[in-house]
């Protein structure tokens, strides 16, 4: 086993998308993070100032995305081919 990917899916599992920011794409990682550390959480809250009700669907709903994108994060960063 590469040691790179496990160090990189390790990274991922603990911050999401530390993992393609180590490996190489940048972008890519700070997509993520942006999604999981900014963008749902502020749904939730906009959710919140709107309904009670709405806040938990969207908080539920989130939480989902949260998970499926922490999941793809960890994947994607242990399996991972740079392309030269």
């Amino acid at each position: 086993m590469n040691k790179a990917r496990l160090i990189a899916a390790i990274a991922s599992f603990l911050v999401v998308g530390l993992g393609q920011i180590i490996r190489g794409e940048k972008r890519k990682g700070l997509k993520l993070m942006l999604a999981v550390y900014f963008v749902l959480p502020s749904a939730v809250y906009l959710a919140l100032l709107i309904s009670g009700v709405l806040t938990l669907i969207v908080l539920g709903l989130g939480s989902i995305a949260a998970i499926i994108i922490w999941a793809y994060s960890v994947i994607d960063a242990f399996t991972y081919e740079k392309i030269n």
